[in-house]
Protein backbone atom coordinates (compact mmCIF):
# COMPACT_ATOMS: atom_id res chain seq x y z
CA UNK A 1 0.00 0.00 0.00
CA UNK A 2 1.70 3.55 -1.08
CA UNK A 3 1.31 6.40 1.27
CA UNK A 4 -1.14 7.94 0.08
CA UNK A 5 -3.17 5.36 -0.31
CA UNK A 6 -2.45 4.21 3.33
CA UNK A 7 -3.10 8.24 4.25
CA UNK A 8 -6.61 7.95 2.30
CA UNK A 9 -7.73 4.51 4.04
CA UNK A 10 -7.16 6.08 7.36
CA UNK A 11 -8.67 9.27 6.27
CA UNK A 12 -12.11 7.49 5.27
CA UNK A 13 -11.67 5.05 8.64
CA UNK A 14 -11.42 8.32 10.88
CA UNK A 15 -14.60 9.72 8.89
CA UNK A 16 -16.34 6.45 9.35
CA UNK A 17 -15.79 6.75 12.87
CA UNK A 18 -16.08 9.94 13.66
CA UNK A 19 -19.93 9.91 12.00
CA UNK A 20 -20.51 6.71 14.08
CA UNK A 21 -19.18 8.08 17.40
CA UNK A 22 -21.60 11.38 16.71
CA UNK A 23 -24.39 9.25 15.75
CA UNK A 24 -23.78 7.54 19.52
CA UNK A 25 -23.54 11.06 21.42
CA UNK A 26 -26.50 12.59 19.64
CA UNK A 27 -28.71 9.87 20.65
CA UNK A 28 -31.32 10.76 21.66
CA UNK A 29 -31.52 14.59 19.75
CA UNK A 30 -35.57 13.61 19.22
CA UNK A 31 -38.61 11.61 19.96
CA UNK A 32 -37.92 7.64 19.89
CA UNK A 33 -40.47 5.91 18.04
CA UNK A 34 -41.34 1.99 18.57
CA UNK A 35 -43.15 0.12 16.31
CA UNK A 36 -45.73 -2.77 17.33
CA UNK A 37 -46.76 -4.61 14.11
CA UNK A 38 -49.76 -6.12 15.99
CA UNK A 39 -53.00 -4.03 16.92
CA UNK A 40 -53.17 -2.88 20.54
CA UNK A 41 -54.09 -5.14 23.58
CA UNK A 42 -51.70 -8.67 22.24
CA UNK A 43 -48.58 -9.13 24.34
CA UNK A 44 -46.07 -7.65 22.18
CA UNK A 45 -48.13 -4.29 22.39
CA UNK A 46 -48.34 -4.69 26.46
CA UNK A 47 -44.70 -5.10 27.08
CA UNK A 48 -43.75 -2.20 24.78
CA UNK A 49 -46.23 0.31 26.70
CA UNK A 50 -45.01 -0.80 29.41
CA UNK A 51 -41.29 -0.19 28.57
CA UNK A 52 -42.00 2.88 27.02
CA UNK A 53 -43.21 5.41 29.60
CA UNK A 54 -40.10 4.29 31.74
CA UNK A 55 -38.04 5.10 28.64
CA UNK A 56 -39.18 8.17 28.18
CA UNK A 57 -38.05 9.35 31.55
CA UNK A 58 -34.80 7.72 31.19
CA UNK A 59 -33.54 9.21 27.81
CA UNK A 60 -34.73 12.19 28.53
CA UNK A 61 -37.42 12.43 25.15
CA UNK A 62 -40.33 10.78 24.26
CA UNK A 63 -40.79 7.17 23.62
CA UNK A 64 -43.52 6.56 21.71
CA UNK A 65 -45.83 3.63 20.84
CA UNK A 66 -46.94 3.19 17.14
CA UNK A 67 -49.03 0.33 15.92
CA UNK A 68 -48.45 -0.40 12.23
CA UNK A 69 -49.99 -4.23 12.11
CA UNK A 70 -51.12 -6.13 8.86
CA UNK A 71 -49.23 -8.46 6.49
CA UNK A 72 -48.27 -10.74 9.71
CA UNK A 73 -46.19 -7.89 10.47
CA UNK A 74 -44.51 -7.42 7.25
CA UNK A 75 -46.06 -3.43 7.28
CA UNK A 76 -43.96 -2.55 10.11
CA UNK A 77 -41.00 -4.66 9.52
CA UNK A 78 -40.76 -3.04 6.20
CA UNK A 79 -41.43 0.37 7.43
CA UNK A 80 -38.21 -0.01 10.30
CA UNK A 81 -35.53 -1.45 7.89
CA UNK A 82 -36.20 1.42 5.45
CA UNK A 83 -35.30 4.10 8.34
CA UNK A 84 -32.09 5.61 9.46
CA UNK A 85 -30.23 3.35 11.77
CA UNK A 86 -29.57 6.15 14.58
CA UNK A 87 -31.80 4.84 17.19
CA UNK A 88 -35.12 7.20 16.90
CA UNK A 89 -37.28 3.93 15.40
CA UNK A 90 -36.93 0.60 16.70
CA UNK A 91 -39.40 -2.37 16.64
CA UNK A 92 -40.98 -4.43 19.02
CA UNK A 93 -40.76 -7.94 17.30
CA UNK A 94 -42.59 -11.55 18.08
CA UNK A 95 -41.63 -15.09 17.23
CA UNK A 96 -43.91 -14.99 14.35
CA UNK A 97 -43.11 -11.39 13.17
CA UNK A 98 -39.54 -11.93 13.17
CA UNK A 99 -38.03 -15.36 13.55
CA UNK A 100 -41.50 -16.96 10.73
CA UNK A 101 -40.90 -14.42 8.62
CA UNK A 102 -37.17 -14.64 8.51
CA UNK A 103 -37.37 -18.14 7.76
CA UNK A 104 -40.28 -18.47 5.22
CA UNK A 105 -40.85 -14.99 3.66
CA UNK A 106 -43.06 -14.67 0.67
CA UNK A 107 -41.60 -14.39 -2.73
CA UNK A 108 -41.36 -11.22 -2.97
CA UNK A 109 -39.37 -10.20 0.15
CA UNK A 110 -36.04 -9.27 -0.46
CA UNK A 111 -35.16 -8.29 3.04
CA UNK A 112 -35.82 -10.39 6.05
CA UNK A 113 -36.08 -9.04 9.76
CA UNK A 114 -32.93 -11.21 10.16
CA UNK A 115 -30.96 -9.81 7.71
CA UNK A 116 -32.56 -5.81 7.87
CA UNK A 117 -32.52 -5.52 11.96
CA UNK A 118 -30.04 -5.87 14.79
CA UNK A 119 -31.33 -7.86 17.97
CA UNK A 120 -31.33 -4.88 20.90
CA UNK A 121 -32.92 -7.03 24.18
CA UNK A 122 -34.61 -9.67 25.05
CA UNK A 123 -37.85 -7.90 26.36
CA UNK A 124 -39.63 -11.33 28.31
CA UNK A 125 -41.91 -14.39 26.64
CA UNK A 126 -44.95 -16.12 27.89
CA UNK A 127 -45.92 -19.48 27.89
CA UNK A 128 -48.61 -20.92 25.16
CA UNK A 129 -51.93 -23.37 26.63
CA UNK A 130 -53.67 -25.43 24.63
CA UNK A 131 -57.37 -24.71 24.72
CA UNK A 132 -60.88 -26.81 23.57
CA UNK A 133 -64.28 -24.81 23.84
CA UNK A 134 -65.40 -26.28 27.56
CA UNK A 135 -67.94 -27.79 25.27
CA UNK A 136 -66.07 -29.83 23.90
CA UNK A 137 -66.02 -33.20 24.84
CA UNK A 138 -61.89 -33.89 25.22
CA UNK A 139 -60.49 -33.21 28.46
CA UNK A 140 -56.91 -34.29 27.35
CA UNK A 141 -54.58 -34.19 24.02
CA UNK A 142 -55.22 -38.02 24.29
CA UNK A 143 -58.86 -37.70 24.22
CA UNK A 144 -58.58 -34.98 21.38
CA UNK A 145 -56.70 -36.86 19.07
CA UNK A 146 -59.38 -39.94 19.41
CA UNK A 147 -61.61 -37.48 18.76
CA UNK A 148 -59.85 -36.41 15.53
CA UNK A 149 -59.42 -39.86 14.55
CA UNK A 150 -62.98 -40.48 15.06
CA UNK A 151 -64.04 -37.25 12.69
CA UNK A 152 -61.55 -38.03 9.62
CA UNK A 153 -63.97 -38.11 7.05
CA UNK A 154 -65.01 -34.33 8.78
CA UNK A 155 -61.70 -33.30 10.20
CA UNK A 156 -62.17 -30.92 13.26
CA UNK A 157 -60.58 -27.29 13.12
CA UNK A 158 -57.84 -25.36 14.66
CA UNK A 159 -57.70 -21.46 14.56
CA UNK A 160 -54.68 -19.55 14.29
CA UNK A 161 -53.64 -15.82 13.92
CA UNK A 162 -53.03 -16.03 10.28
CA UNK A 163 -50.74 -18.01 7.79
CA UNK A 164 -47.48 -18.35 8.55
CA UNK A 165 -48.10 -17.32 12.64
CA UNK A 166 -46.52 -20.00 15.49
CA UNK A 167 -50.14 -21.02 16.24
CA UNK A 168 -50.11 -22.22 12.17
CA UNK A 169 -47.00 -24.14 12.46
CA UNK A 170 -47.48 -25.67 15.66
CA UNK A 171 -50.66 -26.75 15.14
CA UNK A 172 -49.71 -28.68 11.77
CA UNK A 173 -46.28 -30.25 13.71
CA UNK A 174 -49.09 -31.17 16.19
CA UNK A 175 -51.17 -32.75 13.49
CA UNK A 176 -48.73 -34.55 12.03
CA UNK A 177 -47.10 -36.30 14.98
CA UNK A 178 -50.60 -37.38 16.28
CA UNK A 179 -51.40 -38.72 12.95
CA UNK A 180 -54.52 -36.74 12.46
CA UNK A 181 -56.15 -34.77 10.12
CA UNK A 182 -57.04 -30.71 11.33
CA UNK A 183 -58.54 -28.07 9.19
CA UNK A 184 -57.04 -24.45 9.39
CA UNK A 185 -59.07 -21.68 10.32
CA UNK A 186 -56.54 -18.46 9.99
CA UNK A 187 -57.70 -15.82 11.37
CA UNK A 188 -56.76 -11.84 11.92
CA UNK A 189 -55.38 -12.31 15.52
CA UNK A 190 -56.26 -13.58 19.28
CA UNK A 191 -59.27 -11.80 19.88
CA UNK A 192 -60.57 -13.06 16.51
CA UNK A 193 -59.24 -17.03 17.79
CA UNK A 194 -60.99 -16.71 21.33
CA UNK A 195 -64.41 -15.36 19.65
CA UNK A 196 -64.18 -18.51 16.91
CA UNK A 197 -63.38 -20.54 19.66
CA UNK A 198 -65.90 -19.95 22.05
CA UNK A 199 -68.08 -20.00 19.32
CA UNK A 200 -67.12 -23.49 18.38
CA UNK A 201 -66.21 -22.54 14.64
CA UNK A 202 -62.36 -24.17 15.97
CA UNK A 203 -62.57 -27.17 18.29
CA UNK A 204 -58.94 -26.54 19.26
CA UNK A 205 -56.45 -23.43 19.41
CA UNK A 206 -53.47 -22.42 20.80
CA UNK A 207 -52.75 -19.07 22.80
CA UNK A 208 -50.72 -16.88 25.26
CA UNK A 209 -51.08 -17.45 29.06
CA UNK A 210 -52.31 -13.77 29.06
CA UNK A 211 -54.98 -14.14 26.70
CA UNK A 212 -56.18 -17.79 27.78
CA UNK A 213 -55.96 -17.37 31.72
CA UNK A 214 -59.20 -15.07 31.79
CA UNK A 215 -61.45 -17.29 29.57
CA UNK A 216 -60.28 -20.46 31.38
CA UNK A 217 -60.97 -19.10 34.89
CA UNK A 218 -64.66 -18.21 33.51
CA UNK A 219 -64.93 -22.03 32.68
CA UNK A 220 -65.60 -20.82 28.87
CA UNK A 221 -62.65 -22.41 27.50
CA UNK A 222 -60.62 -26.02 28.49
CA UNK A 223 -57.22 -25.90 28.94
CA UNK A 224 -55.36 -29.74 27.60
CA UNK A 225 -51.65 -28.70 27.88
CA UNK A 226 -49.08 -25.90 28.47
CA UNK A 227 -46.66 -25.39 26.21
CA UNK A 228 -43.70 -25.48 28.12
CA UNK A 229 -40.97 -27.05 29.95
CA UNK A 230 -42.16 -27.59 33.74
CA UNK A 231 -46.36 -26.73 34.76
CA UNK A 232 -47.14 -23.46 35.19
CA UNK A 233 -47.93 -21.90 38.65
CA UNK A 234 -51.18 -20.12 37.13
CA UNK A 235 -52.18 -23.82 35.81
CA UNK A 236 -50.95 -26.22 38.53
CA UNK A 237 -52.97 -29.33 37.87
CA UNK A 238 -52.18 -28.95 33.61
CA UNK A 239 -50.00 -30.82 32.09
CA UNK A 240 -47.02 -30.29 29.69
CA UNK A 241 -46.86 -30.68 25.84
CA UNK A 242 -44.10 -33.49 26.86
CA UNK A 243 -45.84 -34.82 29.55
CA UNK A 244 -48.85 -35.28 27.16
CA UNK A 245 -47.16 -36.51 24.57
CA UNK A 246 -45.83 -33.83 22.31
CA UNK A 247 -42.33 -33.02 23.39
CA UNK A 248 -41.92 -31.32 19.87
CA UNK A 249 -44.09 -27.98 20.46
CA UNK A 250 -41.63 -25.75 22.05
CA UNK A 251 -42.91 -22.50 21.19
CA UNK A 252 -42.48 -19.28 23.49
CA UNK A 253 -44.41 -16.34 22.59
CA UNK A 254 -41.14 -14.00 23.12
CA UNK A 255 -40.80 -10.52 22.51
CA UNK A 256 -38.05 -8.52 21.88
CA UNK A 257 -36.63 -4.79 20.98
CA UNK A 258 -34.75 -4.20 17.79
CA UNK A 259 -33.46 -1.44 15.96
CA UNK A 260 -32.52 -1.21 12.15
CA UNK A 261 -28.83 -2.76 10.76
CA UNK A 262 -26.39 -0.35 10.87
CA UNK A 263 -27.38 1.08 14.02
CA UNK A 264 -24.17 2.32 15.86
CA UNK A 265 -23.38 0.01 18.51
CA UNK A 266 -23.23 2.70 21.27
CA UNK A 267 -26.91 3.29 20.60
CA UNK A 268 -27.46 -0.84 21.07
CA UNK A 269 -25.35 -0.93 24.15
CA UNK A 270 -27.18 2.29 25.27
CA UNK A 271 -30.87 0.81 24.44
CA UNK A 272 -29.81 -2.62 25.92
CA UNK A 273 -28.96 -1.41 29.34
CA UNK A 274 -32.09 1.02 29.39
CA UNK A 275 -34.15 -1.84 28.53
CA UNK A 276 -32.44 -3.98 31.05
CA UNK A 277 -32.48 -1.60 34.16
CA UNK A 278 -36.23 -1.00 33.27
CA UNK A 279 -37.32 -4.61 32.94
CA UNK A 280 -35.33 -5.23 36.56
CA UNK A 281 -37.83 -2.24 38.09
CA UNK A 282 -40.02 -4.28 40.00
CA UNK A 283 -42.98 -2.21 39.38
CA UNK A 284 -42.25 -2.83 35.64
CA UNK A 285 -41.83 -6.73 36.22
CA UNK A 286 -44.45 -7.40 38.48
CA UNK A 287 -47.29 -6.14 36.73
CA UNK A 288 -45.71 -7.98 33.80
CA UNK A 289 -45.07 -11.09 35.45
CA UNK A 290 -48.71 -11.22 36.92
CA UNK A 291 -50.00 -11.51 33.80
CA UNK A 292 -48.15 -14.80 32.46
CA UNK A 293 -45.42 -13.16 31.20
CA UNK A 294 -41.63 -14.39 32.00
CA UNK A 295 -38.98 -11.17 31.81
CA UNK A 296 -35.37 -12.00 30.49
CA UNK A 297 -33.77 -8.67 31.82
CA UNK A 298 -30.39 -10.68 32.32
CA UNK A 299 -29.69 -11.28 28.92
CA UNK A 300 -26.87 -9.75 27.05
CA UNK A 301 -27.51 -8.19 23.93
CA UNK A 302 -25.09 -10.94 22.58
CA UNK A 303 -26.73 -13.50 24.27
CA UNK A 304 -30.31 -12.35 22.39
CA UNK A 305 -28.72 -11.73 18.97
CA UNK A 306 -27.80 -15.87 19.70
CA UNK A 307 -30.74 -16.88 20.02
CA UNK A 308 -32.97 -14.71 17.27
CA UNK A 309 -30.40 -17.06 15.07
CA UNK A 310 -30.95 -19.94 16.55
CA UNK A 311 -34.96 -19.32 16.28
CA UNK A 312 -34.98 -18.43 13.06
CA UNK A 313 -32.70 -21.82 12.39
CA UNK A 314 -35.55 -23.70 13.87
CA UNK A 315 -38.81 -22.33 12.22
CA UNK A 316 -36.69 -23.04 9.23
CA UNK A 317 -36.66 -26.17 9.67
CA UNK A 318 -40.09 -26.84 10.56
CA UNK A 319 -41.62 -24.94 7.50
CA UNK A 320 -39.47 -26.83 5.16
CA UNK A 321 -40.93 -30.21 7.39
CA UNK A 322 -44.02 -29.66 7.12
CA UNK A 323 -43.98 -27.89 3.62
CA UNK A 324 -45.79 -24.68 4.31
CA UNK A 325 -46.25 -21.91 1.75
CA UNK A 326 -46.15 -18.69 2.86
CA UNK A 327 -47.55 -15.61 1.04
Amino acid sequence: MTGITRRGALAAAALVLGTRGAAAQAWPSRAVRIIVPLVPGGTTDLIARAVADPLTRAIGQPAVVENRPGANGWIANDYVMRERPDGHVLIVNNVSTHAINSAAPPADRQMTPARGLVPVAHMGETPQVILVPASFPATTMAEFVARARASANAPLVYASAGVGSYQHIDMELFARRAGIQLTHLPLRGAGEMVTSTLRGDAQIAEFNLITAQQHIQAGRLRALAVVARERLAQLPDVPTVAEAGFPELQTALWNGLFAPAGTPAPVIEALHGHVTRILRDPEVSGGLERQGMRLRPNDTQATFAAYVDSEVARWTTLVRELGITIG
